[in-house]
């Protein structure tokens, strides 16, 4: 019974935790509709080219994306918040790794705002500098530090998501078919990022893509049940 109050012990969290979804669904949309791309993901040539000429919005999308991340932290916090029971050390976990995992995002993000302007810095130098400037891009690039810290990102971030999902299939404040929707995203997430780790991004990003746009989903509708729920209460 505690269990089944426990959404509305706190109905402005809730409110907030279910906008936090929401907003962070549309952020992630959004910023992935707009990031600019080359044809070829596998083409480092191309894409330093895209990028060069697409800085700013580049940057602008990597804002969107880690904004996004940081309105979902903020919905998921509702969850931490309102599991009680057998559900809350596994929410607890969740939680705990999600915090990471939105570290490493922001820093992988980070890394996409620096990307472009070393690029532009280096078209930008003159002859003698070049191969210095040239020396910063390739460490920034996603095929350079970039490579380690996605496949990363994805195994913590998705793996948080794994234990949210089992801690919501134990607690009777959330549909059950929402929890195992957690899981089984959760797990493919993580085989995908230690895939990842051994292949790189590039080779995988359709998948990854795939991925997201379910967990966006996902999102959207813990978002809107959250809501429709502390609307009610």
């Amino acid at each position: 019974m505690l269990d089944k109050q426990s959404i509305t012990q706190d109905n402005l969290h809730q409110k907030v935790s279910g906008i936090g979804f929401v907003v962070g669904a549309f952020l992630l949309v959004l910023g992935s509709l707009l990031l600019p791309r080359a044809s070829d993901l596998s083409d480092v040539l191309a894409q330093q080219k895209v990028y060069a000429e697409q800085a700013t919005l580049l940057q602008g999308c990597a804002l969107l994306l880690t904004f996004g991340f940081w309105a979902i932290l903020i919905g998921i916090s509702g969850i931490y918040h309102s599991v009680r029971l057998e559900g809350a050390v596994w929410v607890r976990l969740g939680f705990y790794f999600h915090l990471i995992g939105v570290t490493l995002w922001t820093m992988g993000m980070t890394l996409d705002i620096s990307y472009p302007a070393a690029i532009t810095n280096w078209l930008a130098s003159p002859a003698a500098s070049k191969d210095i400037a040239y020396s910063v891009v390739t460490v920034l690039s996603p095929a350079g530090f970039g490579r380690g810290t996605f496949p990363m990102n994805v195994m913590v971030n998705w793996l948080a998501f794994t234990f949210f999902g089992i801690g919501m299939i134990h607690s009777s404040t959330y549909p059950r078919w929402l929890g195992w929707y957690g899981v089984l995203l959760g797990i493919s997430g993580l085989a995908l990022g230690i895939v990842m780790t051994f292949t790189g991004r590039e080779a995988l990003i359709n998948v990854f893509v795939i991925l997201m746009l379910l967990s966006i989903v996902w999102w959207l509708t813990c978002g809107i049940w959250v809501l429709r729920k502390a609307m009610v209460s």
